[in-house]
């Protein structure tokens, strides 16, 4: 008889610790779902701001080619940092410049 009262014991005793084992993976998990949920936002919101201050400092050139009607080929560059009253730079294939370069 004893026999079998010290394997119910061990076989409770097992069930109690895998109800512990698994409310312990319960509870460190949704702190790490809790966690992600906060500080996944955060730090793209901080590298948004990162990624928008040096945005401040690049000169984007904006260049393009065209061919006239008159089938004439050049280049046109124009940056944003650069006075809006002067226009665009033409760069011609015989190394000739036009406008604000």
């Amino acid at each position: 008889m004893r026999d079998v009262s010290q394997k119910s014991g061990i076989s409770d005793t097992l069930v109690e610790a895998r109800g512990g084992l698994f409310r312990a993976t319960l509870l460190f998990g949704s702190i790490a779902v809790a966690l992600a949920m906060i500080v996944v936002p955060t730090a793209d919101h901080q590298a948004k701001l990162v990624a928008a201050e040096r945005v401040k400092t690049l000169d984007t050139v904006t260049t393009g080619s065209s061919v006239r009607s008159d089938k004439k080929h050049y280049v046109s560059r124009l940056s944003v940092l650069t006075d809006p009253d002067k226009g665009p730079c033409l760069l011609f294939p015989d190394g000739t410049q036009r406008g604000a370069c």
